[in-house]
């Protein structure tokens, strides 16, 4: 990712967007493991300027020196610290996972940022505060079980599952990640947003069902939508190009009716990604 520059990535860039797409990563993610969309967004997105940018969270990828977070508000406080100093443009947040809910942090410091979001997705998660999610404490459990429950979501490179130097190094920002997850997803205090909701949901999610997706829409003020897909709980990169095609299809007449000055943000945070 080369010289670190902050929580927010720029993968792609251009000189004056109408877009900004942020993508939040799963517990463990990394701000490389999206730069693998860059080459379909000009054809989601034909005539529209879209800015390509991933969270890195403390802990994780070049910031792995730093002790990771456990909370999801301080995570979120960070990142739009960030995109107050970005180039203006409307703000498309793609959560994923963990993601989906420092997306809902964001979200709501946004206004306060002089921020505008068109739209944002959670992909693959509960919502908070719903009811019928099953309570889970997998941030408690012993080292090797834990990872051996990662690798069998599908999130971890089947190349590095066995190496226990790699685990030892990467396994505690995860916890953390999970940690900072069920905490959020299981707060009595109601999250309340105003920007509208769409909601990406796989059938063959282990972790997530079909029936989730319903919660989403009590959070939000705005319109709620959701897509049902296939593939499993990393559904995001089994193919990127229909799924960018189908947020341009909600987000790009939008995005061309967002004022150049809706933030007045300054110079930009420059770290092309390279993929892992």
């Amino acid at each position: 990712m080369g010289v670190h520059r902050g929580s927010v990535r720029t993968v792609t860039s251009t000189a004056r967007p109408g877009l900004r797409l942020l993508v939040l990563p799963h517990s463990g993610g990394r701000a490389e493991s999206f730069a693998a969309w860059r080459t379909a967004l000009p054809a989601a997105f034909p005539g529209t300027a879209v800015d390509l940018c991933a969270a890195q969270y403390p802990g994780h990828g070049d910031r792995l020196a730093e002790a990771p977070r456990e909370d999801v508000g301080a995570i979120a406080e960070e990142i739009v610290a960030d995109l107050t100093r970005l180039p203006p443009a409307g703000l498309l947040l793609f959560g994923h996972s963990f993601g989906s809910a420092v997306a809902c942090e964001v979200a709501r410091r946004c206004p306060g940022a002089g921020l505008d979001v068109v739209l944002l997705v959670a992909s693959s998660a509960w919502a908070p505060g719903d009811p019928a999610r099953p309570p889970r404490d997998e941030h408690l459990l012993p080292d090797g079980e834990l990872w051996e429950r990662l690798v069998a979501l599908g999130g971890i490179d089947p190349d590095l599952a066995q190496e226990t130097e790699i685990r030892d190094l990467v396994l505690p920002a995860m916890r953390a990640d999970i940690a900072a997850h069920e905490r959020y997803l299981g707060c009595p205090e109601p999250v309340s947003l105003d920007c509208d909701v769409h909601v990406c949901v796989a059938r063959g999610d282990p972790l997530v069902p079909v029936p989730a997706a319903r919660h989403w829409a009590r959070l939000t003020t705005g319109n709620a939508s959701v897509d049902i897909r296939s593939g499993a709980h990393f559904h995001v990169f089994d193919d990127p190009a229909l799924l960018l095609a189908d947020l341009a299809r909600r987000v790009t007449p939008r995005a061309h009716a967002i004022p150049t000055h809706a933030n007045g943000g300054g110079p930009a945070h420059e770290s092309p990604a390279s993929h892992a």
